[in-house]
């Protein structure tokens, strides 16, 4: 199976990194995607990486999964009425038309929320996000499914978040 791993400068480093190197030890195939200007990618933490693709060079159809990290950039970019907002929306949009699985952890839970996603579903996300997201808020689970929609608290619920995402795919 192929997955779709969103890196956006300002992702959260652990929630990117440690979700794809589980995913692929356990055989899924990851392609990274940005919309930067260039494939250099800046994590939270500073850290250089360079994605795979650009998002908008992608057939969508030849991935069965998407995954959004969190992090500091969703701010940046849900507050914004720009390009990056409406592609990462156009893809969540896709995906879940097409009843893909999309995994979203920490505050990317706020994307779905902006679609309107998860108003009849359960989530989790980091606290404080869940006042931009209508939906029953689920505090006191770290990783909750929902559908096709898998969403996680934070980066210490990142290896929870990593294999919820390998059952539901297998």
């Amino acid at each position: 199976m192929k997955g779709l791993l969103i890196l956006y400068n300002g992702f959260e480093d652990c929630e990117a990194l440690v979700t794809r190197a589980i995913l692929k030890k356990n055989d899924f195939d990851i392609t990274t995607v940005t919309n930067n200007k260039n494939l250099n990618v800046f994590s939270a933490t500073r850290l250089n990486l360079k994605a795979d693709c650009y998002l908008e060079n992608i057939n969508y159809d030849d991935y069965n999964f998407l995954i959004i990290p969190g992090g500091p950039y969703v701010k940046s970019v849900i507050n914004k009425n720009d390009y990056a907002l409406t592609k990462i929306l156009d893809i969540i949009n896709y995906f879940n038309k097409n009843n893909k699985i999309i995994g979203a952890i920490c505050a990317a839970p706020i994307f779905l929320g902006k679609l309107g996603l998860l108003k009849k579903h359960k989530f989790s996300c980091y606290p404080g996000c869940e006042i931009l997201i209508e939906g029953e808020y689920c505090p006191n689970i770290s990783t909750v499914v929902s559908d096709n929609l898998i969403t996680s608290r934070s980066p210490e619920t990142v290896f929870d978040f990593a294999f919820t995402l390998i059952k539901k795919l297998n």
